[in-house]
């Protein structure tokens, strides 16, 4: 699963198929996911002190590189006894590579901590991203946090705590309303799940959903979709929606889960860079970004990302907010939300937006999640399984009255 990281897989559906076809115990099937992601958010940082012991590791088999990597994962972070963690990828190794079974052994039995790393190689961020969030933010703390174990939230449908309860799962409410977070390694083979009572998705995600606050029977645009599932729980609360995407294959798979749900979502395939042929009282643009406010879950972007990637999502998202401003009629609400903690794709375009739009007016943020800065819009704190994430909501002016 790792190694498919490197060739560009993502980890979390690789993780997810790999797992649901294995005959794991639960208990087996937790601990490989937390050395899977434990492994890979570290990874910059195991390199590191890997490199000392290693000539020319980047000519090392794919494999025995990933050997190293998780050997060295468990005993630095995971503190398992030595012999069984060199043990264990040793006896790995010598179906892999044979030849190099004794390298794996030196070389784990002798890896160590650096004290002296430079601060974002231990926390294995790209040095670009941590000093502008050092600059940025005025702190850096936060940053340890995208190298926590991912918890599992759900956002809950009516009925979903007692089903819940019936199975015996263990939950806890979230830090909003319709959040819980679970206590199980396998989600999907939770009735609560097969009868659509829970979702998969983050607080944080979650909120960007509730910002709209769209009364029942209110006509919703949900832009940049995707499979809608802030959609679905819009839908919920009784709001028309209608989902847009440029990915048909993704919306696809939406209006399959959109079923498993028992809610109905009107989708719409469209380039979002393009003027839409409707309006709406609300509408919502979660659109795309660098995820940089995801780096826990999806631990292998860390590894993927350039400024230029930055500032290309920015111009990109200052396009689509002009789509979704033209979208929203005169006196409507817009949310515009991304799960990116960088000024280009939060308050800087939210300062050209209105720049632009002189007929919108930022609206205060509200809520209870922990904020990292709250000035022009509000960043959370990646903190407590927090996804980092942006938002900025506005109110369109109303037409003048006549006369």
């Amino acid at each position: 699963m790792l190694s498919a990281t490197e060739r560009g897989r993502y980890l979390e559906p690789t993780l997810d198929w790999a797992l649901s076809r294995s005959r794991l115990s639960a208990r087996d099937r937790a601990f490989a996911t937390h050395l899977s992601y434990g492994t890979l958010q570290r990874r910059l940082y195991l390199d590191h002190v890997l490199a000392p012991r290693l000539k020319s590791p980047e000519m090392l088999p794919l494999a025995v590189r990933w050997i190293l990597r998780l050997g060295s994962y468990e005993r630095l972070f995971m503190r398992t006894p030595d012999y069984a963690a060199v043990h264990a990828w040793v006896e790995l190794a010598k179906k892999e590579a044979p030849r190099l079974a004794p390298l794996v052994n030196a070389v784990l039995r002798r890896v160590e901590d650096d004290p002296g790393a430079p601060a974002w190689v231990k926390a294995s961020l790209p040095a670009f991203l941590w000093r502008h969030w050092e600059a940025f933010f005025g702190e850096i703390d936060f940053a340890h946090a995208f190298n926590e174990p991912p918890p599992l939230w759900v956002t809950a449908f009516p009925g979903a705590e007692d089903a819940l309860s019936a199975e015996g799962v263990p939950f806890e409410p979230g830090p909003i309303p319709g959040s819980l977070k679970l206590g199980v390694p396998n989600l999907r083979a939770l009735a609560a799940y097969k009868k659509g009572l829970i979702q998969p998705q983050n607080p944080a995600s979650l909120f960007a959903a509730q910002l709209v606050g769209a009364r029942p029977g209110e006509r919703v645009l949900d832009l940049a979709g995707g499979a809608g599932i802030k959609a679905a729980w819009l839908a919920a609360t009784g709001a028309r929606v209608v989902s847009y995407d440029l990915n048909p294959k993704r919306q696809a798979a939406g209006q399959k889960n959109l079923r498993r749900l028992g809610q109905k979502v009107t989708f719409k395939t469209h380039d979002l860079r393009q003027p839409l042929a409707e309006t709406a009282p609300r509408v919502l643009l979660d659109a795309p970004c660098a995820g940089t406010g995801t780096l826990r879950h999806h631990p292998e972007l860390r590894y993927r990302l350039e400024p230029k990637a930055i500032r290309d999502m920015a111009d990109l998202q200052r396009r689509l907010l002009d789509t979704a401003a033209a979208a929203v009629k005169p006196g409507g609400r817009l949310v515009y939300a991304v799960c990116s903690l960088t000024e280009d794709e939060g308050e800087a375009a939210v300062r050209d937006f209105l720049k632009k739009n002189p007929a919108f007016t930022p609206e205060p943020i509200p809520g209870p999640l922990p904020w990292l800065r709250k000035e022009l819009g509000a960043y959370v704190r990646p903190e407590q399984g927090l996804d980092g994430f942006y938002y900025a909501r506005f109110r369109r002016a109303p037409l003048p009255s006549p006369g």
